[in-house]
């Protein structure tokens, strides 16, 4: 895992679109594209060479697409050995970089881009470097996505919504039996195309010589069935004896047969509206799912944590608490004013008065220092022993001044 300097990248708006505009207009609805959106130089992406290295390593994930000229497709997954990708040809590869931000740091400033969107709904940055006519093929995500062109030139054709059913079956890759061209646009460095759910898109890389980088910015959907699930178990979770299903009063008839008809579903329904906090449950269950982490990104523990009293040391001469990098964050109103902090995935109860400090750990800097703990020394002493607890599990690490 590479360091992180500090580095600011920022959007550049079109004149009449802000970010109120944009998620109003075109977020989840529409695509946009947005020319000369960022100053390339001030990407913190490392050159070619390393990031293609990443792909050398067992721990990042990383796949090899290669075609001749748009048949013959061939996915690959790493890791991959350096003479393997020197004996790459000059054109038709694209090798996919999944998860750059918890591998590289620094990137993780790309996402200042899109500060406006919860940092909870971030996926990963994953990046693409394609040979020239490199090409995943048309497809469809069910995600929204910013693609990022950094360095050479890709463009991009995007298909009408109705064509993005059938898949090829002949390919190892969800490719669309048949995808209709609605707009073509060709993205410079700089350049960011905006991608809502189920759009059909086909991007080719463009150079004739050079390596086409591009940066895509997904942000995580939870399905439905799974968020369903996890609301469920949150409910349970909150009671300390758990109901069963009960017939009592059931008929004769009812019960000598074998359908489970409409008296066994009216008990099934009261059951489940019977259990407590439908709202505060649906909250913590997109909250855990939302904080989930691949178990090869979780920061490792450290050997050796840090007490109450020298943390508060630390945070009082000025030194701050950030999220690692493979950390998420995000947190739950509870009642009496107390909180829930959620870190991939576990969750951290804090007293009334820290939800400052979960809003700051929570928020688009993953940052917090001494003005957000509570005043009141009970609830500052349960917050720093949280706090510590975070950081002895590597999940939060300490920055200097």
């Amino acid at each position: 895992m590479h360091a992180r300097p500090e580095t600011t990248v920022s959007l550049r708006w079109p004149a009449g679109l802000d970010a109120r505009g944009f998620l109003s207009r075109y977020w989840q609805r529409r695509p946009l594209l947005l020319r000369s959106a960022v100053d390339p130089a001030t990407l913190p992406l490392p050159d070619d060479d390393r990031l293609a290295g990443l792909a050398l390593s067992p721990e990042v994930e990383s796949r090899l697409v290669r075609h001749r000229r748009g048949a013959h497709w061939r996915l690959e997954h790493g890791p991959f050995t350096a003479s393997q990708l020197r004996r790459l040809a000059r054109r038709d590869w694209t090798l996919l970089l999944q998860d750059v931000d918890s591998h590289w740091p620094a990137t993780r400033a790309i996402f200042d881009l899109v500060a406006f969107i919860a940092p909870w709904r971030r996926e990963d940055l994953m990046v693409s470097l394609a040979a020239p006519g490199g090409t995943v093929g048309a497809h469809v995500d069910q995600y929204d996505v910013f693609l990022l062109q950094v360095r050479g030139r890709r463009e991009w054709r995007i298909g009408r919504p109705e064509t993005s059913g059938r898949l090829r079956e002949d390919v190892p890759l969800a490719l669309l039996a048949h995808f209709e061209e609605a707009e073509r646009w060709m993205l410079a460095p700089g350049d960011i195309l905006y991608l809502p759910p189920g759009v059909p898109h086909h991007g080719i890389a463009a150079d004739d010589q050079n390596l086409c980088v591009t940066a895509s910015l997904g942000f995580r959907a939870p399905e439905a069935g799974e968020l369903s699930v996890a609301m469920i178990e949150a409910q349970l979770a909150a009671l300390a004896t758990v109901p069963r299903y009960s017939d009592a009063g059931v008929t004769l008839r009812e019960a000598q047969g074998g359908e489970i008809g409409a008296a066994a579903i009216a008990r099934l329904e009261r059951l489940l509206e019977a259990l407590p906090d439908r709202r505060l449950a649906c909250a913590r269950a997109l909250a855990r799912l939302a904080t989930e982490v691949k178990p090869w990104l979780a920061p490792l523990p450290r050997r050796r944590g840090l007490g109450a009293s020298a943390l508060w040391r630390r945070l009082a001469r000025g030194d701050r608490l950030r999220l690692a990098a493979g950390a998420r964050a995000a947190w739950v109103r509870t009642g009496g004013g107390a909180a829930e902090l959620y870190v991939n995935g576990c969750c951290w109860t804090l007293p009334p008065g820290c939800r400052r400090l979960a809003e700051h750990l929570a928020g688009p800097a993953a940052t917090t220092g001494m003005t957000a703990l509570p005043q009141r020394a009970s609830a500052r002493g349960a917050a720093l022993a949280v706090l510590c607890q975070l950081y002895l599990e590597g999940l939060l690490e300490i920055v200097r001044p």
